[in-house]
Order: structure tokens, then sequence, then C-alpha cells
């Protein structure tokens, strides 16, 4: 047997039918996808825009609102604490009420500004780890396009999308889901995913732990004017910002035509009239983006 295969022994014959099973590479996940599932908050607005971006300002001024005063912690292991170098802590954070107005006003301004990055870094995957996020916006845009002007336009910025227009009731529901009408109220339907990762989402509520009912609605009404000038926002639902279930129903179209899946979006009734389509962006190619790497490494 041995001559046959042409080998000198019937061990040699053995291990030339053994074959050896190397392991499959893991795939790894699409860089393109949103950070949507690790439990962190969202990053700050301000950590990762240009320096020299014009302020956002509301066009509603917010006036009369006192920020209530804030609650300083006492005694006497504090008092140990300011003594070894620590800093006074103050229990809810409110800010001083000598700056009052302007106060609410920034903070106001600040929320909404920040409200949009959170609606991307939250914006749903597609389900195959292979394939990116619905997101059409290149990873390095993200940063710099997420403002209002990307939700006053009927370009939806997704891969796919499914949307209807909303009745005014509707409209007013999404507002109040995104902007609660008070902290108590969203404690009562705490989000399990999207809401409680948005930094602005926490930031709108320690403000309004710290005014008065009758100075938030103040500030929602401030929001809400800025609210109604876009043209789409999440179809949100009460635990979540962002759906993608498949609704067959003759109120929800599908982009492209004929495709089922992808994000969820609400119309403006106010904005009806406009044209819905998906927009496209130029997106780098795999071999552009090797070359920025090892041009980053070689500069380092």
């Amino acid at each position: 047997m041995a001559r046959i295969y042409h080998k000198t022994s019937v061990d040699d014959i053995h291990a030339s039918f053994t074959w050896s099973t190397a392991p499959l590479s893991k795939r790894l996940p699409n860089l393109d996808r949103t950070q949507n599932h690790k439990k962190r908050k969202t990053h700050d607005v301000d950590d990762i825009r240009e320096p020299d971006r014009q302020c956002l300002c509301l066009d509603t001024e917010i006036r009369g609102v006192r920020i209530k005063p804030a609650v300083r912690l006492v005694g006497r292991d504090v008092d140990l604490h300011v003594i070894d170098g620590g800093d006074e802590r103050e229990f809810n954070g409110a800010g001083d009420n000598e700056q009052g107005e302007c106060t609410v006003n920034k903070r106001a301004a600040k929320i909404y500004k920040q409200f949009f990055l959170d609606i991307i870094e939250e914006a749903p995957n597609q389900r195959s780890a292979e394939l990116g996020s619905y997101l059409m916006i290149p990873v390095d845009m993200r940063g710099e396009l997420v403002r209002p002007e990307l939700l006053q336009t009927a370009e939806l910025p997704f891969e796919l999308a499914q949307y209807c227009v909303c009745t005014l009731e509707q409209w007013e529901m999404h507002f109040d889901r995104l902007f609660p009408v008070s902290a108590t109220a969203a404690a009562r339907s705490p989000g399990c995913q999207n809401y409680g990762k948005c930094t602005y989402y926490s930031d709108y509520l320690t403000l309004a732990r710290v005014i008065s009912v009758k100075f938030l609605a103040k500030t929602r009404q401030a929001l809400r004017v800025e609210f109604d000038k876009l043209v789409w926002v999440p179809y949100t639902q009460w635990d979540r910002i962002w759906s993608t279930r498949k609704m067959d129903t003759s109120s929800w179209k599908a982009l492209p035509s004929g495709t089922k899946g992808g994000p969820l979006i609400g119309i403006n009734l106010r904005r009806a009239w406009e044209r819905v389509t998906l927009r496209a962006f130029d997106q780098p190619h795999e071999g552009d983006q090797l070359v920025a790497d090892s041009e980053g490494e070689m500069e380092d």
C-alpha cells in the first residue's frame, strides 16, 4: 500500500489524508454603524464642533424665568471635604439666580443644539453587523452636519426609510415624548432605549427640575417654535426614539419605492406638500481610507 501511494510507511499515508482545520476569521462589524448599543451617553456637541461655529439661538426669548436656588450640602463631612481641598457640592446643580433669564435661554439653546447630535448618534443600524447604519452620512461628516438644517429638508439621510405625514396631534405627541411636560412625567414612562442615553434629554430633565412648571411651559413653547420648523423627526415610540418595524398600512410609504424596512420617519403636516426623497452623500472608498490611515501612521 505504501508503494501505491508513493509513501515509505502506513503512518505517512495517514498523515497525507489528515486535513488541518484552520478556524475561520471572525467577521468584523461594519465601521459605519452607529454605536447605539454601547451603555454610554452621547457625545457633548460642544466637544466635537469647530470652535468658530456660530452659536445657535432660539427665536423666542424666554423671559421672567427664575431658577430654583440650589440646596447646598452642609455638615461636618462636607466641611472636612472642603478643608482637604475638595469642592463644595450642590444638591441639584442649579445655576445662580442672578443670571436667571440668560442662563435659561442659553441652556435651552444648548439642549436644542444637542438634540440633533443625539438623534443621529442613536440612529438605527441594519440588522446584520456586517452592514452599516441606515444612516448615509459618512462617519467623519456626522458631527459637522448634525444641525437643524438637516431636519429642515425633505431629503432623508438614510439608505432606506418608511415615512408618514403626521396629524397635528401626532406631531405634538412626538414633541411631548422628546421634550416631556415635566420631569415627573418623564419618570413615569422612562425610555428603555435611546432616551436615557441622550445627553440632551438628561440636560432637559435637569433644567426641568430647577424651574417651575410655569417657567418650563415657557421654555417648551420656545423649543416648540423651533421644533415646528422641522420637516421630519423620528417617529418616536413611548420607550424609544427610533423604530424600524415594518409598516404595511396605506398611510405609510417606503423609500426607495417597493422596499420594506428602514427607520420610521414622521413628516410635519405643515410641510406635507414637499416631495420626500432620500439624500445621497459621497462615500469614502475603502482604498482611500487605507491611504489616509497609512498617512496618519507615517505622521505619527
